[in-house]
This record gives structure tokens, sequence and C-alpha cells, in this order.
């Protein structure tokens, strides 16, 4: 703790993607700024279970610098298509500049560069509350080891996931739905089907109705195989673990993958928010919220709303409004939502409304919930597009009128409906 300076304008809370880039953004438009997180190395442990990017350079202009993608940047994904319950395929959404990345070494490059911007980073340290002084955000009390100490500020930014200590200490109304995953790594796995090009392939399992499951890519033998779900879908008995070798028995089964002399080598858990809306608000007087602790605020691009991408550009808004307050000598809630404003400002001119996100997402679960036969006919048909919806949902991006093409053949096909 000797390290500490007497006070700070900010202090941000967790220092995965969004907080090292709020950290970044407010030390370097002037603002004193500390880095806290809980654990003893970015990155580790990892809890991403996919790990994948769909246009990695929109990211490197979002970060503000280009990564070192011998480093960071695995295997090349071609982009993502959905197989049936039979094991139809019907086609890619393309992917600009797609990569399955290694989690830790992309965190640390993150952290990396706040840290030369001038944020200071303290790992092995956890948040304990905020401070307040006659109602206003005065500091907050951290811990290392056994010792405890308060750590006066103005600003503290939430940045420490979907269980955010600094989200029930402010009052920000955050939903509560969570999904958990469950990924495998694999080393010495069989292709029985081949491909043009690797790309994430998400299946339909009939005997795991309302779970997503996926399979990442991450070179000719080796695949990271995930499961997600929200808790209360698992039955009395049943473990992660369990589900996630039937989906396993899946992939052999219809013919896509021999796992007979794969290897495990890794084995990633966690805990991510549901795939809904943000909340109303983002910040109050003297807090912001980022990345998951903020519920995924959706933002227009091409790489998809959830995770890392999510992360740094909530982080970077918010780094740079938490400065311009800083400078502006107005903490308020007023001065801070510029924030929430500026991710709203990212829909300008893209056509998409609340109503077409609503409707996209009727869309993409009627056919999830769909019998395996519908889903089979529907994927063989439109495969492409459903494809496409994916990644709108991901990313909020209109792609090729795929909304239409998909309204059209439910219409033309009555008996699936």
């Amino acid at each position: 703790m000797k390290r500490l300076k007497e006070s700070y304008d900010v202090v941000v809370v967790g220092c995965g993607p969004g907080g090292a880039m709020a950290g970044k953004y407010a030390a370097r438009n002037g603002a004193k700024v500390l880095v806290i997180d809980k654990k003893r190395e970015v990155g580790l442990p990892v809890y991403d279970t996919a790990s994948v990017i769909y246009d990695l350079a929109e990211l490197e202009h979002a970060a503000g610098f280009p990564f070192n993608r011998a480093r960071c940047a695995e295997y090349q994904l071609a982009g993502n298509g959905f197989i049936s319950p039979s094991g139809k395929f019907g086609g890619i959404q393309p992917w600009l500049d797609g990569w399955a990345m290694r989690r830790p070494e992309l965190e640390k490059e993150l952290a990396v560069s706040a840290g030369r911007d001038g944020a200071q980073i303290m790992m092995d340290t956890k948040f304990i509350d905020v401070v307040r002084e006659n109602g206003k955000v005065a500091g907050v009390i951290i811990q290392q080891g056994e010792k405890r100490v308060t750590v006066p500020c103005k600003i503290v930014i939430g940045a420490d996931g979907v269980y955010s200590r600094v989200a029930k200490r402010s009052q920000i109304k955050v939903p509560t739905d969570i999904m958990v995953s469950l990924g495998r790594d694999f080393v010495g796995v069989k292709r029985l089907v081949p491909v043009d090009a690797p790309f994430y392939e998400l299946y339909m399992v009939p005997e795991l109705a309302g779970y997503f499951c996926w399979v990442a890519p991450h070179s000719d033998d080796r695949l990271g195989v995930a499961i997600a779900f929200q808790p209360d879908l698992l039955k009395t008995g049943e473990t992660a673990r369990e589900i996630h070798d039937r989906f396993i028995k899946h992939l052999e089964k219809i013919g896509r993958f021999d796992f007979s002399n794969a290897a495990e080598v890794a084995m990633m858990s966690g805990t991510t928010t549901a795939v809904k809306d943000a909340p109303d608000k983002l910040a109050e007087d003297g807090i912001m919220l980022v990345g998951d602790a903020a519920w995924r605020p959706l933002f227009v691009s091409n790489w998809g709303s959830p995770g890392i991408p999510t992360a740094v550009t909530s982080g970077r808004f918010a780094g740079e409004t938490a400065a311009a307050a800083i400078k502006a000598g107005d903490v308020s809630e007023n001065f801070l939502k510029v924030y929430e404003e500026r991710l709203k400002a990212t829909f300008e001119g893209s056509g998409i409304t609340p109503e077409s996100l609503v409707e996209a997402r009727q869309l993409y679960f009627k056919l999830l919930s769909a019998a395996p036969e519908v889903q089979d006919a529907a994927v063989e048909a439109i495969g492409d597009q459903y494809s496409s919806l994916h990644l709108y949902l991901r990313g909020a991006r209109p792609l090729a009128g795929c909304i239409d093409k998909i309204k059209e053949w439910w219409a033309k096909n009555p008996q699936y409906n």
C-alpha cells in the first residue's frame, strides 16, 4: 500500500478489458488514476470460453493502438455459421478480420497500454466499498491481505463483471439474469467434415434446448468446445460437465468430429450477462459502470457487442468522460451521462430501433426453440441468413436484409410455424 498516492481523481475497479481502457483514457486525458484488481495477474484465470473477435482491426481502432498479433491473435476464422441437429450447414456470415484470441495475452496488451499512459495499476487488491461524504463519492475502501485503507477519489468506475460490487453500492438498477458457461480446450481432435475455411460453429442440439452450444477452432486439430445456459435449466443432479459431455457426444453422433484420441488441455468456466438490453442508465453522481458490470450496453459495430469489444469501447468512453468531468469540476450524473449518450449515438443513422432488435430476437429464438426437423429445414434453406442474424444481435448492425429474408421464408413455409 506504500505505493499509493494521497488521492486520485478516478479509481477503476477491475483491470479486465473495460477497466484497462477506462484507466488508460482517463489517465491519457489528464486524470490521476488508480486501477485495482482482485486477481494476481491480468488475464488469469481465464473465464472466457470462446475468446473470438469478429473484427480485430476495429477493436484495435477502438483501443487506440495496434496489438501484437503474433502474441494475442491465435487462429484466423472466416465467420460464423449454424449447424442443424442432423448436421446440415447453410453457410456463414463472413467476418472482416476474425480471430480466435489468446485471452490472457490480449488483456495484458490492454493493461500494459493503460500503464504506459499513466494509470497506476495494483493487482491482488480488493474493492470493499464506496466512501461518501454528504451523499457524494469521496473515495473507496480497498484491501490487500489483511490491510484496509481508504483511498480518496472523485469518480469510481465499476469494471468488475457480472457480480459487480460497485454496482451493488450504487443506485443503478442492473438486471440479474446471468448465463453460466463451461468450455473445454481439446487438442488432437480429428475433423470429419472438411470446411473451406475454419469458422465459429454454432450448434442446435435437440436434447439441449435452451443451451447455447458452440465450437471455436484454435488450430487444425485444436478446438474450444463450449456451452452456456441460464442456471435454472440445470435439472436436479445434473452438472455442467455432464451437459458438456452430451454436447461432445452430439458432435460425434452427427459426424463432425472424432474426439477418441483428443486430449483435454484446459477447462474454463465463468458467468456472463444474458443477451438483453442494458439498464436505462449507466451512471450516477460519481459512478459509472462499464462492460459486464454495465450489462453490456449495445452499440453499432462489426464485431458483436458481448465480451471484449463492448468492454473496450464502453471503458474508453467512460474513461474519457471521467477525465472531462474532472477538468470541468463536475462529477454529477448530469455530466457523466455523456458516457451513455456516446454509446447511444452509435445507433444514429443505422436504422436500428428497439423494435427492430425485439423482432430480431423473436426470429432468432423462434429457430432455436423449433422442432429439430424445422431447424434442419431452416438451416438448409436460409442458414446463411440466420448466421447474419446472429451477428446482427451480437453487434447490432443490419446485415444485407437478413431479417426481411428470414421473415419471407417463414411466411412461405406456414407448415413450420
